[in-house]
């Protein structure tokens, strides 16, 4: 009862402290790019906005399955329920750039942080110009670079997959990138859809990131690129059915 109490002031603090936190790392992210283009730099500022910001709204991080990681560029695919996807995955699965909405990119200093940080912009609406992202991120994979997508395109307000898009898989084939699926469990309940104070009556919550073996796209064609999608999605879904099942009883 005591930490219940306490994580209603906790939250709040983390929410008035969350902004500056992000505007620092984010000056920190423009000026080191600029200057230095310094990489492993960078991925050390993502690292530092990300963990943290799981640490101050009493976010525990649980990571399975890092061994599945193949040498070189892939893709990671994975559900989405939350902001706190991105901050878990980031802060404790190693240097990657995720897809994000092209709207962000509009945030005074934290969009051009992004931009510089080298996050692909995803105007969801506008299918060619996603295309066109991914073909100039083609050459990035094959220099050893690694992404995130979220196949189901949007948050999901369950922990159940929701109908994946085309979008990832295509580019996975296009660049002969591995695709390694992440499940995340957890996150959904600290962030849902529509709420914006984290862990809200809660005072500390655990993300656990199931990282599964990687699937080679060289397999399939475009042609065949539904096969693709239904066996990631085949790999990820009993986690989640076997979650919510656990639920139910």
């Amino acid at each position: 009862m005591l930490l219940k109490l306490l994580s209603y002031p906790r939250s709040l603090l983390a929410l008035i402290v969350f902004p500056i936190h992000t505007m620092f790392c984010s000056l920190a992210m423009i000026v080191v790019n600029l200057t230095m283009k310094n990489r492993p730099l960078e991925d050390k500022i993502v690292v530092f906005w990300t963990s943290n910001a799981c640490r101050m709204f009493g976010v525990k991080v649980q990571v399975q399955g890092l061994e599945n990681r193949p040498a070189g560029g892939f893709l990671y695919v994975f559900n989405h329920t939350s902001f706190f996807d991105i901050f878990a995955m980031n802060g404790y699965l190693g240097s990657f750039r995720f897809g994000a909405k092209i709207e962000l990119f509009k945030i005074p200093v934290f969009g051009p942080a992004m931009r510089r940080a080298g996050i692909l912009p995803i105007a969801r609406d506008r299918r060619e110009e996603v295309f066109k992202v991914y073909r100039e991120s083609e050459a990035r994979i094959k220099a050893g670079e690694r992404f995130a997508l979220a196949p189901e395109g949007t948050r999901q307000k369950t922990e159940r997959l929701g109908p994946f898009k085309s979008g990832p898989f295509i580019f996975a084939i296009n660049a002969h990138a591995p695709i390694v699926p992440v499940v995340i469990k957890g996150a959904a309940a600290i962030l849902p859809k529509g709420h914006i104070i984290p862990n809200w009556g809660v005072w500390s919550r655990t993300v656990t990131l199931h990282v599964l073996p990687p699937v080679d796209p060289s397999e399939y064609t475009i042609e065949t690129r539904p096969q693709l999608q239904e066996r990631v999605r085949s790999m990820m879904a009993p986690y989640l059915e076997q979650e919510a099942h656990s639920k139910s009883l």
